[in-house]
């Protein structure tokens, strides 16, 4: 049984993006899981001409800038059984409804069995991706790789920098020091770089990287992605959809509604919600600490873990979910174990 849950086109998962403090302007993200079990849907694209019959796992990614984007299926497959190799194909597309996508970029044998495609990709687009094999070899291990190159528009010092984009598409990058950089409108990708950073974003569809050190991130409206990194962050979302990774660390997150997408990544982190969002719990990462959860608009994410393997249990603190091996996944606040251990609060 897959554990990634990206067979439908409606289930596509996003692609983690991997913070940086990098000189170099480049961003990366990355997605993994396999393909035992699934099939096509009606409508569905045949994916580099060669993937019928169809056994697609769906990503989806958005450009935090324009520039030229290479994704490769390197590293996938593994499993000695299937002596014809497992050979992925690829497929790139626009669009939101799986019967009118628009092709970007496929291909089919790259490196043997490995699948890559390169394409200009546009400031806020979003991509979505089909990973499926040659003659419906499924069944193994995928990994979907994904690096994008920019072109920074200002940067920083070695020292503290104040930083404003220009009302345009700006990439801005802040180095080294304890920076405050602003967005200050168009879809801005800003990365805070080493140190303590603040970093906000206004109402573009921002892309906004602390890198490591504590850092403050403001999305401030529109379709954010916001990314701590390492240390320990603070993360304010804002009334749109936000998608938030924290990363490393202990942090802090402050959902404002919109329908956020919350992965918290590693460590001991609080969550506060406020109005719709979805919070990823997966093992091995910490504990999140959930305030302010309400059956009706907030639902649990799980990845790598099935509703069957939880407990439930009320505590001092609140409710304890634990997964597999005794792995405490989060404990939410004001609530009890007979209303929160309920499948319908689960994805």
């Amino acid at each position: 049984m897959s554990t990634s849950n990206n067979d439908l086109f409606a289930n596509r998962i996003l692609l983690t993006p991997q913070s940086t403090d990098a000189l170099t302007p480049v961003v990366t993200a990355t997605g993994t899981g396999n393909n035992f079990g699934y099939g096509g849907e009606p409508g569905e694209p045949n994916h580099a001409g060669v993937s019928v019959p169809l056994a697609s796992a769906w990503w989806t990614w958005t450009a935090p800038a324009a520039g030229q984007v290479t994704i490769d299926t390197n590293g996938s497959g593994n499993n000695p059984a299937n002596t014809f190799g497992f050979d992925t194909t690829l497929g790139v597309y626009t669009g939101g409804a799986v019967n009118s996508l628009t092709t970007i970029a496929s291909n089919d044998d790259f490196n043997g069995f490995l699948s890559l495609v390169q394409f200009n990709a546009n400031a806020g687009a979003t991509y979505q991706i089909a990973v499926d094999t040659f003659l419906d070899r499924s069944g193994q291990p995928i990994r979907l790789n994904l690096t994008q190159s920019l072109t920074f528009t200002q940067s920083g010092t070695a020292g503290a920098d104040f930083l404003n984009g220009s009302g345009a598409n700006d990439v801005i990058r802040g180095l080294g020091g304890n920076d405050t950089i602003n967005g200050n409108g168009g879809t801005d990708a800003l990365f805070g770089g080493a140190g303590n950073d603040t970093v906000a974003g206004t109402s573009g569809k921002d892309y906004i990287d602390g890198g490591s050190g504590n850092d403050t991130l403001f999305g401030n409206g529109g379709l954010d992605t916001l990314v701590g990194g390492g240390g320990n962050d603070a993360i304010y979302g804002a009334s749109g959809r936000d998608i938030i990774f924290a990363g490393d660390g202990d942090d802090t997150i402050y959902s404002n509604g919109g329908g956020d997408l919350i992965d918290s990544g590693s460590g001991t982190d609080t969550v506060w919600l406020g109005g719709a969002a979805n919070i990823v719990l997966r093992g091995s990462s910490g504990f999140d600490a959930i305030k302010n959860f309400q059956v009706g608009q907030n639902k649990f994410h799980l990845d790598g873990i099935t509703f069957a393997q939880l407990s439930f249990s009320n505590s001092a603190e609140g409710v304890r979910i634990v997964g597999p091996g005794n792995d405490l996944l989060a404990v939410v606040a004001w609530q009890q174990a007979s209303v929160i251990g309920q499948a319908s609060n689960f994805s």
